[in-house]
């Protein structure tokens, strides 16, 4: 059976039904370059996501619950466009990243809880 291989468009010859790259450096490649499309997509999300999230671990470490003024987290460049969801605290969704819960107090303080 003969087929055109996904990446270099060469005809090749298939041992498998399954089989639609010439060779495994090819299928490789086409899978990494898919990969690294994907990560590019989304990379104007994720990395102020997993900045955020090693940023709130930090502050977290041996707490359940910490109270921060918004100028603190700016200061270690928290960006708060960014969460992973909506989490249900106290009867009210809230912003949540991860595991963890931004609940605003007011005069510009945040509460932040470890789930």
């Amino acid at each position: 059976m003969t087929r055109k291989d996904k990446l270099t468009g060469e005809a090749f010859e298939a041992k498998r039904v399954s089989q639609f790259f010439a060779n495994s450096k090819n299928r490789i490649a086409w899978h990494n370059r898919k990969a690294n499309n994907l990560r590019h997509a989304t990379a104007f999300i994720n990395k102020p996501l997993h900045c955020n999230v090693m940023i709130l671990n930090d502050l977290m470490a041996d707490q359940s619950e910490l109270v921060v003024h918004k100028q603190f987290l700016s200061g270690k460049n928290f960006s708060f466009g960014v969460h992973s969801h909506l989490e249900v605290y106290n009867e009210t969704n809230h912003f949540a990243i991860y595991h963890y819960i931004i609940v605003p107090v007011g005069n510009d303080h945040i509460k932040i809880v470890k789930k």
